[in-house]
């Protein structure tokens, strides 16, 4: 169950982290680059709608929703079913590309920001290495997953 739940919380706490990132960078980008507000307004939708869908395929999986976290439970014998494999891979490998496609987007455009400030070439690449940093959030937790598997 507990396995269950952590899944839950990591895609919606995810998808708030790149919520909450994609509205500060709306409110440092100039109003005059507009193709980039529509980029992050595109990208924030997609991805909390989506997350949001998903989090109910997730709940929802088996039926009764117990059954998510008893099927394996080798002294009792529990009756439910659960979803096909297919409806369960399509809808991960969808919200994989959005959150990827979500992870290298966000970094990238703070530092396109930075591209065309008067600073020093030094000054600039260490500002987009401080906050591309931000981008790691999503790699470290993944990484710590497979390793307690």
């Amino acid at each position: 169950m507990w396995r269950w739940m952590a899944s839950l919380f990591y895609i919606a706490i995810s998808s708030l982290v790149k919520l909450v990132i994609g509205l500060f960078l709306l409110r440092i980008i100039a109003v005059h680059r507009r193709w980039q507000r529509v980029v992050l307004w595109v990208l924030m939708g997609a991805v909390t709608v989506f997350n949001i869908f998903y989090v109910f395929i997730a709940i929802f999986a088996c039926r009764p929703v117990s059954y998510q976290w008893t099927r394996y439970d080798v002294e009792r014998v529990f009756e439910g079913e659960c979803n096909s494999t297919l409806f369960a891979t399509v809808p991960t490998y969808v919200g994989a590309f959005l959150n990827v496609l979500a992870d290298w987007v966000l970094p990238v455009l703070p530092a396109m920001l930075v591209r065309k400030t008067q600073m020093e070439t030094r000054r600039k690449v260490s500002v987009c290495a401080v906050i591309s940093l931000g981008s790691m959030y999503v790699y470290v937790p993944p990484a710590g997953m497979a390793v307690t598997d």
